[in-house]
C-alpha cells in the first residue's frame, strides 16, 4: 500500500479529531464517547497512544521488533498512562496529540519497511501506519457521535484493507495466508461499518 495514500488518510483522521471537538464546552467533554470513556478520557487516551507509537518506533529503529507489551495488557497499560498524564485541559491534550501525531508521521517515510512490534505482533512500520490511521478515524467517530454528529473517512476501503492486513501480518502463519485472500472481498461489504463493528462500536449510531 502506497505510503502517500496511507499517510493522507492518517492526516485526515488526525484533522477530523480536531475539527469535531473544536469549541467544545466542559459539558460536551464529559459526555460518554467510547464505551465508559468520556470525551475527555478519549483526549487523554490519544495522547497516551501517540506516545506509545513514538516509543515503538524508537524500538524498531534500534532493531527491536518484539512488542513492548502484549494485547492483554493494553487496558492496564492505558490506565497507567492516563494516571501519569499531567494536569491539562482537554483542548490542550488534543493539541498535544495532534502535534505528536504529526511529528510521528514525519518520521515514517524513511523507515516504512522496518520490522515494528506492537501489542498484536510484529508487522512493518508501514503496515502499522495504516492501523494508526484507522485509530484516529475511529476516535473521530467516537467524538462525533458523542456530539450527535457523524464522521466517515474519505476512503474506508483503504482503511479496512490496511487494518486487516496489519492484524493478519501480526498473527502470521497459515491463518494469515488464508485470511489475506478474504480481505479484498470483505472490504467490499461496507468497510467503514465493518471497522466500527470489529472495534466494538455500533454503526447504527450517527456516522
Amino acid at each position: 500500500m502506497r505510503p502517500d495514500v496511507v499517510l493522507a488518510l492518517y492526516d485526515e483522521g488526525l484533522d477530523a479529531v480536531g475539527h469535531v471537538v473544536d469549541g467544545w464546552s466542559a459539558d460536551q467533554w464529559r459526555r460518554p464517547a467510547c464505551g465508559s470513556w468520556s470525551g475527555g478520557d478519549v483526549a487523554g487516551h490519544l495522547v497516551c497512544v501517540v506516545g506509545w507509537y513514538h516509543e515503538w518506533l524508537d524500538r524498531a529503529l534500534k532493531g527491536e521488533s518484539s512488542a513492548a507489551f502484549t494485547a492483554d495488557q493494553l487496558s492496564a497499560r492505558n490506565q497507567e498512562a492516563l494516571d501519569r498524564l499531567g494536569h491539562a485541559t482537554e483542548t490542550e491534550r488534543i493539541a498535544q496529540f495532534q502535534a505528536e501525531a504529526r511529528r510521528y508521521a514525519q518520521r515514517l517515510p524513511g523507515c516504512w519497511d522496518i520490522a515494528y512490534g506492537y501489542p498484536y505482533g510484529t508487522v512493518t512500520v508501514g503496515l502499522h501506519a495504516g492501523a494508526a490511521a484507522a485509530e484516529w478515524h475511529l476516535h473521530a467517530w467516537d467524538l462525533a457521535t458523542a456530539a450527535g454528529q457523524s464522521h466517515r473517512p474519505s476512503d474506508p476501503h483503504i482503511l479496512f484493507l490496511a487494518t486487516a492486513t496489519s492484524m493478519l501480518a501480526a498473527q502470521g502463519g497459515l491463518r494469515a495466508r488464508a485470511g489475506s485472500r478474504l480481505i479484498p472481498r470483505l472490504a467490499k461489504r461496507d468497510p467503514w461499518n465493518q471497522l466500527l463493528r470489529r472495534s466494538g462500536r455500533h454503526p447504527s449510531a450517527p456516522g
